[in-house]
């Protein structure tokens, strides 16, 4: 199989970060079927980053009563919403969960928001380790 060669590489980047990921739930009454949005909050650091994505290393899992983070529970956090706070540099990413390994913790993620492209675009250039 030949390597997927990526729009925009990834360059090796580690930054502390706030992540938020957004799973629809049941809500907690048996006759509703009106589903409410529970998020997951947690600490990670970004192994490595681009333009368009990147790859979310986490220290440990977070509890979770459906065990989404296990292996075999993990491709049901693909496709689900998250969104990153860093606050050094503070910003904001947005995006969508493509991939989760729980054996190496690891999510990659595929930008579809930033709060500031401009601050983005920098720390995508800058080569150094913040």
């Amino acid at each position: 199989m030949e390597p997927i060669e990526r729009e925009y590489p990834r360059r090796q980047k580690k930054i502390k970060a706030m992540v938020s990921i957004h799973i629809e739930a049941p809500a907690q009454t048996a006759s509703s079927s009106v589903r409410r949005d529970r998020g997951i909050r947690l600490m990670a650091e970004t192994k490595d980053i681009s333009w368009s994505g990147f790859c979310l290393k986490f220290a440990a899992l977070p509890a979770d009563p459906e065990n989404r983070f296990s292996p075999s529970q993990a491709h049901t956090l693909v496709g689900r919403s998250i969104r990153v706070k860093i606050s050094k540099p503070l910003i904001t990413l947005w995006g969508d969960v493509v991939r989760f390994d729980s054996r190496l913790r690891e999510m990659a993620v595929i930008i579809t928001r930033v709060s500031d492209y401009d601050l983005w675009q920098q720390i995508c250039g800058q080569e150094t380790s913040q």
